[in-house]
């Protein structure tokens, strides 16, 4: 055992020395901060430069509508829209277009934008400018004109405008989670989102803390120090402690980035409000937060899926000479990690499915598939409990069979070894 955690010492001081490991530690909350912030700030961030626009208002009733609807100003006390009408007979549209098109080049006006008389039936107006992928100028252009439109037409039929907006109006459809015993919790619509991240956190983590483990066994197998280390250490106890090692690394990291996302969670209104001029309206905004029970199951199935796939990759390690070799022999694991995460998003669509149950049971399937069943519904005890056992169990097997494939494995040299070559190291190792 002491020897084991010599060598689970030398692997986890190692690496979490290296510039590698502290810019990756440092890097991943920045981004989670810029996700986290950013899309809030750029909900509340709007220019307020005044835009000169031409309107041409074939039907004669939109364009005084539209001047009262967008009358927003800004800090100077300019309209932020400043229409203007231009009236313009139809034999003389394209000539019109020509010349607004010519001005918006040259930049005397921001835009134009043509209503048609034929706007009533095919509700279809055209807006041209230099920009046109500002989608909150777009959306605010958009809705007024439809606004107008839409109640141009019920009154041209007589109708109750008002009435009928209020029978229109849409409902807004309130998400409620019913979680285990009953307990109701609102949902502000991340729940999706939330699951995706952590299921393909975990798929990352695997790749990369398993492709560590697998170029550690490689290099040292290469250098040859394998040979004076094994005489003092077991190879079961050197995979096992450089799975640890490594393995403590990964746990090391994601804890520091887990303490990050809480905190985000926590604060992440607080600090957008240090950069929006109306605190008070963050108040109706809803962030994404991760429930602690979240947490506490990715950390198990990051552990669990650590180890499992930790172990596969150790292996393949022993028995190359070269990363060149092993990225051949690659294939069989990526055959086992990559499914779960092009089957996640059917998952946590239909998390209680047969086939999203069998799947999430799956021991190599489960890191992530159980974990994303468990973010968006609560799955029965006896799944979870049944998928972990599994998961156990097959790290178990595969660490008995690994580490006779390792035991011989790191001492072999030369051409690589076939398959009735490696079951022959099982058998008899």
């Amino acid at each position: 055992m002491s020897k084991m955690w010599t060598v689970l010492r030398r692997e986890y001081l190692a690496r979490v020395k290296t510039k590698g490991f502290i810019i990756g530690t440092i890097v991943l909350p920045l981004v989670m901060l810029a996700m986290f912030v950013v899309p809030v700030l750029l909900v509340f961030l709007k220019s307020d430069e005044s835009k000169q626009i031409v309107v041409i208002d074939q039907t004669g009733v939109v364009f005084d509508s539209l001047y009262a609807a967008l009358d927003e100003t800004n800090e100077a006390g300019q309209r932020l829209y400043n229409f203007v009408q231009q009236q313009v007979p139809d034999e003389e549209l394209e000539t019109a277009k020509k010349s607004l098109s010519a001005r918006v080049n040259k930049g005397e006006i921001d835009g134009y934008i043509i209503i048609p008389r034929s706007v009533f039936e095919n509700g279809s107006a055209e807006y041209y400018a230099k920009n046109v992928s500002n989608e909150i100028e777009n959306d605010d252009l958009e809705d007024a004109i439809s606004d107008i439109v839409t109640q141009a037409r019920i009154q041209r039929r007589g109708l109750d405008a008002a009435k009928i907006q209020q029978m229109i109006r849409p409902i807004r459809l309130n998400t409620i989670r019913v979680k285990e015993g009953g307990k109701e919790e609102k949902d502000p619509g991340f729940t999706f989102a939330i699951a995706y991240f952590l299921g393909f956190f975990i798929y990352m983590a695997m790749f990369i803390y398993g492709a560590i483990v697998m170029r550690s066994v490689i290099e040292e197998k290469t250098s040859r120090v394998i040979e004076s280390v094994i005489s003092s250490v077991k190879p079961f106890q050197l995979m096992t402690g450089k799975i640890f090692g490594v393995g403590a690394v990964g746990l090391t990291q994601f804890l520091i980035w887990a303490a990050v996302m809480g905190l985000l969670s926590l604060y992440s209104l607080q600090m957008a409000a240090l950069f929006v001029d109306n605190p008070a309206s963050l108040q109706d905004v809803a962030l994404p937060t991760v429930s602690l029970s979240a947490l506490g199951f990715f950390v198990l199935f990051f552990v669990l899926g650590y180890f499992l796939f930790s172990t596969l990759y150790a292996g393949v390690g022993a028995m190359v000479n070269s990363e060149q070799e092993a990225q051949q022999m690659m294939l069989p694991i990526s055959l086992l990690i990559v499914p779960p995460i092009l089957l996640i998003t059917y998952v946590i669509s239909n998390p209680s499915s047969q086939t999203s149950v069998i799947l999430s049971l799956v021991p190599f399937f489960a890191p992530i598939l159980m974990l994303a069943r468990l973010t968006v519904e609560a799955p029965p005890f006896w799944q979870i409990a049944v998928s972990i056992g599994l998961m156990i169990v097959t790290i178990l097997g595969m660490t008995w069979i690994v580490g006779r494939i390792y035991r011989v494995g790191v001492l072999m040299y030369g051409k690589r070894p076939s398959l009735r070559e490696i079951i022959r190291w099982i058998r008899y190792a």
